[in-house]
């Protein structure tokens, strides 16, 4: 059996479940660990059933007993050696990494990590692209939005500050920052008559007051349990430019358009040992600065 340790915010639960997907291809038992949600107040907590109806098939309180090494009992520890799952616990050993021998290890595993890499999620976009749909929208200042977005050429704009400033982020920080922005601005309205640029960001004051010379949409009414609806819409946009996010990397491989401009960072971690270029994150397709 294989167990996927879910964890983080929307962006980093939709790659776990690619990694879940992908594993589900190829063995019969795949489990998921919802644990990790119990007293988690960060973000919004688990939001693939909330949002995409994704229900998925959890371990049990034996199954994670069996799994991981923290219960020392003698029970367990006996357990664990007749159902060979003494060496189950996985780490993920290299960031935006992909490994492919996982997919012909035949041994019980338990997996802790982002999976974060488009290798991943290439073994199941098919079926990524038919689980990720997103609810009807309602709400009348999105809706609004929406029929700006199709009348323009529309372009989303992530900006991804307060957690990522490079004093609380030394690894994600510092990357995507004013002058990243003002080169992919400019690259946008070489390539593009007229863009409305559609913002997004957990900074909207200082977003409006960077960008005011623009033509500019800011959006900061989808908060809380609707935050996801800012993912929605970047994927409605014509073209994107996105922060070393997952949230706006998910926002702009949704995106429909097969004629799309999607701008990204050249590095996504500030990191030497990390798979950050190519096939990573930062795919063939994307116009990097």
């Amino acid at each position: 059996m294989k167990i996927v340790k879910f964890l983080g915010g929307l962006g980093n639960q939709m790659f776990q479940y690619g990694f879940y997907l992908a594993l589900q291809k190829t063995f019969k038992k795949v489990k998921a660990d919802l644990t990790g949600f119990e007293n988690y107040t960060l973000h919004n907590g688990f939001e693939l059933n909330d949002i995409f109806n994704i229900k998925l098939n959890t371990a049990s309180e034996f199954d994670l007993n069996l799994y991981l090494p923290n219960n020392r009992k003698w029970k367990w520890r006996k357990l664990r050696r007749l159902y060979r799952t003494r060496r189950a616990y996985t780490e993920e050993t290299m960031s935006f990494g992909y490994d492919r021998t996982i997919f012909s290890d035949k041994q019980n595993r338990y997996y802790w990590g982002y999976w974060q890499h488009i290798d991943y999620i290439n073994r199941v976009s098919k079926e990524l692209r038919e689980h990720f749909r997103f609810p009807q929208i309602t709400d009348t200042r999105s809706e609004e939005l929406i029929h700006r977005i199709q009348q323009r050429e529309s372009v989303s704009l992530h900006i991804r500050r307060g957690d990522y400033l490079i004093e609380a982020n030394q690894h994600l920080g510092s990357i995507c920052d004013h002058n990243y922005y003002e080169k992919a601005i400019a690259y946008i309205k070489s390539k593009i008559d007229a863009p409305l640029f559609i913002v997004f960001s957990n900074d909207i004051p200082w977003c409006r007051e960077t960008f005011k010379d623009i033509d500019a949409v800011f959006v900061d009414w989808n908060i809380g349990k609707q935050s996801y609806i800012d993912m929605q819409l970047m994927s409605l946009c014509n073209h994107n430019i996105i922060a070393n996010s997952s949230f706006s990397w998910w926002g702009a491989w949704l995106n429909n358009n097969p004629d799309k401009i999607v701008v990204s960072p050249d590095k996504w971690i500030n990191e030497t040992r990390a798979n950050t270029d190519g096939r990573g994150l930062i795919l063939d397709s994307f116009v990097t600065f």
